[in-house]
């Protein structure tokens, strides 16, 4: 502690006088800690806080400064006295109450008037009469936040050593009330932006297309790389039986980037129903996305037509990764983008179209997070990479290869949202439910539910092998939701569906509790496994893809995992 003009220490030692002090200041600290759990608002607390001080310390005036976010300014959040000072605000290296910020010790100062860094306009704009001054600064695990400060002790009197003790007891506790009420604001606040996120990621599940069972011929996929994605995609029949398709991926990231794909998917849907050239339809959206200009956010797309009964897609792109075709023969073509992103404006602008005849093969619209993943070298996949795995991907169906093109992206570090969508003629696919049961959330049903799961396993001819692998990923699969969907909450219900669609068997599990986002659920790192958390990673290798989707009624969590029949 610093002391200026003169040092001043206790004229008594008397026993009884020092015990009925500690009582007091225990008293004055269990009325503080009374206050403090009365209410988490911060200014209230210290408002209480700086009005007890002041009438122990007997002094003229009190208050309590806190620094600012950028730590330049001590901002004053409560005061007690003749004069108000809340909100005033004391450069951290101006002041007396800046040199105890800064120094980090107490200061008692026995004439104000004298010491050279008194700021003495105060007084002037105040009326107020500093005659003394003693602060403490208010520290947590080192770090100093703020300075509490009293003016002037009454009946002329002054400030001594034992003042200056008792101001740094009683900055701990208001410390400690200060970390802890900021600690709250900080959970209220994320549970908010958690609950809008939510929100808003559910808003955005809504707009994706419901899944359509064989022969539809556009399947898609999706997975954020964040709670809230800018990616999108949609499809719809037209009256004349032509399919329409979009594919997007918005700039930037959260809420502002949400919000904007939430409009140009909401848009880009409604201008398909035209059955505008995709040229034109582009064109239009383009038109007025940036009459509308959203803070800089552009948003690249891919839009057109596949014709049933010619067989032929349409199509332009946007600024989206090259539109990859694989045919029947396993050769690969490609058709750069030749337009730049919509919203962005720009002066005789067009979007060009292209057209194939599909003849059983498949065309890939992507967006650039799957090209943007990085492997544990932070090496980019690329094209390079999407098409070598479209290449080697062996499946009659085509959510099983879509599926596996995500999960490949999954296993890699993903940067950005990924999406797939896939127009590809499939009427040879044929599809049947080959078990539909629904039980309680409970550990009890598993048994039972093994037991179907092997029959429908062994019925299709997986080896026993196989049979097992698959009853330990549902089961896996099962417990999670029980212990960590539900939080071990016995009533409620869960959904198992099991479809073969040729030779691909498909999984649909589904529950009814809060929503789960699948960025946050994705294979652990093999090189440091942990007890219990490995689950996913078996359920990884085991099914040749999986992946979550927003149920039709879009409440609760459905996860798909498919596993091709040998």
């Amino acid at each position: 502690m610093k002391v200026e003009n003169e040092l001043f220490t206790d004229s008594s030692a008397d026993p009884t006088q020092q015990s009925a002090g500690t009582l007091e200041q225990l008293t004055l600290l269990a009325d503080l800690s009374q206050d403090f759990v009365m209410s988490m608002d911060i200014n209230d607390i210290l408002r209480r806080a700086v009005k007890r001080i002041k009438t122990y310390m007997d002094a003229e005036a009190a208050s309590i400064f806190l620094v600012d976010r950028d730590n330049e300014n001590l901002i004053c959040r409560a005061s007690a006295g003749p004069v108000d000072v809340t909100d005033m605000a004391i450069n951290t290296n101006h002041g007396i109450v800046g040199r105890t910020f800064m120094s980090g010790e107490s200061q008692m100062i026995i004439d104000a008037q004298k010491d050279a860094d008194f700021i003495c306009h105060v007084d002037s704009l105040t009326g107020f009469q500093t005659r003394s001054v003693l602060c403490t600064p208010l520290i947590i695990k080192g770090k100093t936040i703020g300075v509490l400060q009293v003016l002037n002790k009454l009946d002329e009197q002054l400030f001594q050593t034992r003042d200056s003790d008792i101001l740094r007891l009683l900055a701990t506790p208001i410390s400690l009330a200060v970390q802890n009420a900021r600690f709250t604001l900080n959970f209220v606040e994320q549970k908010r932006i958690k609950k809008e996120l939510t929100l808003a990621r559910r808003l955005q599940r809504s707009l994706l297309p419901n899944r359509l069972n064989p022969p539809f011929p556009v399947v898609g996929t999706n997975i954020s790389a964040n709670e809230v994605s800018g990616d999108f995609y949609d499809y719809f029949t037209l009256n004349d039986g032509t399919v329409g398709f979009l594919i997007g991926d918005v700039s930037g990231k959260g809420l502002d980037a949400s919000m904007l794909m939430v409009r140009a998917s909401s848009l880009l849907r409604w201008i398909g129903k035209d059955q505008l050239p995709p040229g034109q339809w582009l064109a239009k959206a383009n038109k007025e996305l940036c009459e509308k200009a959203s803070r800089g956010l552009f948003v690249c797309a891919a839009v057109g037509y596949y014709n049933p009964k010619t067989d032929v897609v349409t199509w332009s792109n946007a600024g989206l990764p090259p539109v990859i075709y694989k045919s029947t023969e396993c050769t690969i073509q490609t058709w750069n983008a030749d337009a730049p992103p919509l919203g962005i404006k720009t002066s005789d602008l067009s979007f060009e179209q292209q057209s194939i005849q599909l003849n059983q093969g498949g065309l890939y619209l992507v967006t650039d997070g799957l090209t943007d993943a990085r492997n544990k070298s932070n090496q980019r996949r690329e094209l390079e990479g999407i098409i070598e795995d479209i290449k080697n991907i062996e499946s009659e169906s085509p959510e099983v290869r879509i599926g596996k093109l995500i999960t490949s992206a999954r296993r890699h570090t993903l940067n950005d949202d990924a999406t797939v969508l896939l127009i590809e003629k499939r009427d040879h696919l044929q599809e049947k439910i080959l078990l539909a049961e629904q039980f309680k959330a409970s550990a009890c049903e598993l048994k039972q539910i093994r037991h179907k799961i092997m029959q429908v396993a062994e019925q299709v001819g997986f080896s026993d092998k196989c049979c097992q692998q698959l009853i330990l990923s549902l089961d896996e699969a099962i417990t999670n939701i029980i212990r960590h969907a539900y939080k071990n909450v016995s009533d409620g219900d869960i959904e198992l569906e099991i479809k073969q669609q040729n030779k691909t068997l498909v999984f649909y599990l589904r529950d009814f509790a809060p929503e789960v986002y699948d960025s946050s659920i994705r294979p652990r790192d093999l090189s440091n496994p942990l007890p219990g958390q490995m689950g996913i990673n078996f359920i990884d290798n085991v099914m040749d893809s999986w992946e979550f989707a927003t149920p039709k009624d879009g409440y609760g969590n459905l996860l798909i995992m498919k596993k091709e029949i040998a």
